[in-house]
């Protein structure tokens, strides 16, 4: 089995760790795409949730197809550069469509901007995205910016202005940026209750967006199929539609890559890269991504509200090791939160140390010793861990098998539960039960600040650890009030340096993104977006 060479180059006190993946490989058989009829395959190694561009869970397979179908106001370029897309004009203080104070915005919509059924997409489409998004009843992907928004004034039906509480200088980033959220149809929503918006129909089965592409067809567990939208006020696309495949298992990712029965994968494994290589027609893709790889930690969880026994877990993994071995010099090891990508991340901070013998050390300080049975004893109970992380993913499953084994090597008994993606994001971690180091890979758009708002603090909507800091609650409040980055980014490293110290998660790397086309014209990675961001330019060559 391939995947069990994660652990050939290890140490040879990591011989014995057996990296057994499964054999289980989904049946969804592969099938080329026919030469020349338009249809791009992007294969999807996890189902989407939803497909309603303001309803959570935030999951990235769930943004990839929204975001060829529903677009909003300003996109983000490779270059993590704000784009008009929906908007004309990207509003600043220069061109007045921001107050000198910062609590007035003005937009405009593009007189061309029209949704799939032919209707123009309007001031009123903005209006009743907002009231949905901040209504208590709606399980709205984030709030973030919104709650701030006193007032939207329907200037005319391509004009609004928006009156915040108070400046923020995220504002665009938050709210108006990518998909998630994203802009709904008044036609659809505006008569709607709120309480009725987590179960619509539509969610499963948009028929009315307003991006390159629109909804056909959602076959559960099989495929997404979009077609070229004729009202689509971009480009045009240069293919008639795009199927999305839904392999959940990346050894069949990996057998519909190499049989040219998908043109597009993106978020790949890196232990494939090679393999990618070999393909006739590929062209692989590395790129510096605003991400990380982390284990949020489960606080309700007695044993590790201690402070020394996540500080001890930290240093027992060799999460180097991880990012030499399994990623292959691909990441980049992490001090907290932040990635040095972003703008807000602390140069003077440094990763923890693999050093097992301090980790025994600080739990020894917990008042946990050595039982009978090999593992920590305190109070009559086992140190016992549940690891947990989304099925099927090759190198989370082979970090998993390490940290088993090292956590071991410092008396830490480890189970491991690993659950589907959309049952892990949408149910598991939220509920706080079933898990108690919750591995996942979060990436933060062109605003750093929006990823650690909703993971760890008393107002994010994913503070899945139950992560409560009320110094960190301020410090975001002081910053998100500002206008510059200089400004903001004093508050943030404040922040990025508790995390560090604190360690609401086991911080581990920043990974490379890795994407790879076969047979296909027009695709530009953005380490800011999805792989769809600008699918209008996609093209299959044979």
């Amino acid at each position: 089995m391939k995947k069990s060479r994660f652990a050939l180059g290890l140490a040879s006190s990591l011989a014995s760790v057996s990296l057994l993946l499964g054999a289980n490989v989904f049946s969804i058989p592969a099938q080329a795409a026919t030469a020349g009829n338009g249809i791009v395959i992007d294969g999807l190694f996890e189902e989407p949730g939803n497909l309603n561009p303001i309803l959570g869970p935030d999951e990235t397979f769930s943004s990839i197809v929204e975001t060829s179908i529903f677009r909003n106001l300003f996109m983000v370029s490779p270059t993590n550069q704000l784009l008009p897309d929906l908007a004309t004009v990207v509003p600043t203080t220069a061109n007045g469509g921001i107050s000198k104070n910062g609590l007035t915005y003005t937009f405009h919509i593009k007189p061309s901007a029209k949704w799939s059924n032919g209707q123009p997409v309007t001031s009123k489409d903005v209006w009743i995205t907002w009231k949905m998004i901040t209504s208590p009843e709606v399980n709205a992907v984030s709030k973030l910016g919104w709650t701030d928004v006193t007032a939207l004034d329907i200037v005319n039906a391509k004009t609004f202005t928006i009156h915040l509480k108070v400046p923020d200088g995220a504002f665009l980033d938050n709210c108006f940026s990518g998909n998630l959220p994203g802009i709904i149809p008044y036609s659809v929503f505006g008569k709607m209750s709120p309480k009725d918006v987590n179960t619509a129909s539509f969610n499963h089965a948009p028929q009315v967006s307003d991006g390159p592409f629109m909804f056909k067809s959602w076959d559960p567990g099989a495929a997404i199929t979009v077609v070229d939208n004729p009202y689509w006020y971009g480009p045009k696309p240069k293919s008639s539609e795009i199927l999305f495949k839904i392999i959940p298992n990346q050894d069949t990712l990996l057998t519909n890559a190499q049989a040219h029965a998908i043109n597009v994968w993106y978020f790949d494994p890196v232990e494939d890269v090679g393999e990618l290589n070999a393909i006739s027609g590929a062209h692989v893709y590395f790129a510096n991504q605003p991400a990380f790889e982390m284990a949020v930690v489960n606080l309700r969880d007695p044993n590790l509200a201690d402070v020394r026994v996540r500080e001890a877990l930290e240093m027992a993994i060799n999460r180097q090791a991880i990012v030499q071995q399994i990623w292959k010099g691909h990441a980049t090891l992490l001090a907290a939160d932040q990635p040095s990508i972003a703008w807000s991340s602390d140069p003077a901070l440094k990763p923890y140390p693999y050093n097992p013998v301090e980790a025994k050390k600080l739990l020894a300080e917990a008042g946990w010793k050595m039982g009978s049975n090999g593992y920590l004893q305190k109070d009559g109970k086992t140190f016992s861990l549940i690891y947990a992380t989304t099925a099927g993913n090759a190198y989370r499953e082979a970090t998993e098998q390490l940290v088993l084994y090292w956590l071991k090597q410092v008396g830490i008994q480890v189970t491991i539960q690993n659950y589907p993606a959309n049952e892990y994001f949408g149910s598991v971690l939220p509920s706080g039960k079933g898990w108690d180091l919750g591995e996942f890979q979060y990436g933060d758009g062109t605003d750093p600040t929006f990823g650690p708002f909703q993971l760890f603090t008393s107002a994010g909507s994913q503070d899945f650890g139950n992560y409560n800091n009320p110094i960190v609650d301020k410090l975001f409040s002081q910053e998100s009030v500002l206008s510059s980055q200089a400004a903001r980014q004093p508050l943030m490293q404040k922040i990025e340096q508790i995390f560090h110290a604190q360690l609401p998660a086991l911080w581990y790397y920043a990974p490379q993104q890795i994407d790879t086309t076969i047979n296909m014209t027009g695709y530009t990675p953005d380490p800011w977006s999805v792989d769809t961001w600008d699918c209008w330019n996609w093209a299959v060559t044979k």
